[in-house]
């Protein structure tokens, strides 16, 4: 069980709810762990959340799972764009309704990619109030849905709607069991659209834009049996040039692989990961 409450962020957009986690005495801690799910996903979808939680309370931390448009099957009829919006406020509310003093924003699958995403275009108003990040299997869309017989079909149904002008419109199969619109599929499947950052087959040349906003420490986290990633070997290797890159512009940069699935979906998957996650966040 997690303890703590859930908020509204702006009256404006009822979508936009945060669960902050207690401290000590029923209060929120004096940091926070932003958690942003990926695809399919939201609040508590990941299996690790709880043990999260307890385990950064000897770190003052609350960790907020924030709910998003995008959340859970809506992700079809959005883009990393309104993500970033939405975050924006997120991380805006949290700093002035609890006065947090750290702010760490963890995202997990395409949540790594929302956290890239805001990093580099967010209004530096709001990204500066983030000291680190994490992003956790973070891998390529388009290299797991290229493995997938059933996304061929819809993504020539997303051209043909595309080129009609009808990019907003909504193919007739679903994708994770999701409805999705043209666009949305098109730049998870497509080749450095908005939503590909993390494909092995990108240069230094070609992640550098993408990467050279993260300034800030930087921890990254893998899972060697990822059911999403088709070349372990591969992503390695890409991980690798993504570290090279990230010294560039980040005082701290680690890259961590764990014995898991994509999502360490049970404990003795997951623990390890949890303690690394705590002992970044120590050192910040």
């Amino acid at each position: 069980m997690v303890d703590g409450k859930l908020v509204r962020v702006c009256e404006e957009n009822p979508n936009l709810v945060a669960f902050v986690t207690y401290g000590a005495g029923r209060e929120v801690c004096k940091n926070a762990l932003v958690l942003i799910a990926g695809l399919t996903e939201g609040f508590l979808a990941l299996a690790y959340t709880e043990a999260l939680s307890r385990a950064l309370l000897g770190e003052d931390y609350s960790v907020v799972m924030v709910n998003l448009s995008s959340s859970w099957s809506q992700f079809g009829f959005k883009s990393l764009s309104t993500d970033c919006r939405e975050l924006e406020k997120h991380v805006s509310f949290l700093k002035t309704r609890f006065g947090f003093g750290k702010i760490v924003l963890l995202g997990h699958s395409t949540g790594a990619q929302d956290v890239v995403y805001f990093l580099r275009h967010g209004k530096p108003a709001t990204t500066s109030l983030v000291n680190a990040v994490i992003l956790h299997s973070g891998v390529s869309d388009r290299e797991f849905m290229a493995t997938e017989q059933y996304v061929s079909p819809m993504k020539e149904e997303a051209e043909r709607l595309k080129s009609d002008g009808k990019g907003e419109g909504l193919l007739s199969n679903r994708l994770f069991g999701a409805p999705i619109t043209a666009n949305r599929l098109l730049s998870l499947s497509g080749r450095l659209t908005e939503d590909d950052m993390f494909s092995t087959d990108l240069t230094e040349e070609e992640l550098n834009p993408i990467l050279k906003s993260v300034k800030i420490p930087i921890q990254l986290c893998f899972s060697e049996n990822d059911e999403a990633v088709p070349d372990i070997s591969a992503q390695k290797k890409f991980a690798e040039r993504m570290v090279t890159i990230l010294k560039k512009y980040s005082s701290h940069v680690e890259c961590n692989y764990f014995a898991g699935n994509h999502g360490l979906s049970k404990p003795d998957l997951y623990e390890p990961f949890v303690e690394c996650v705590v002992r970044f966040i120590s050192t910040l």
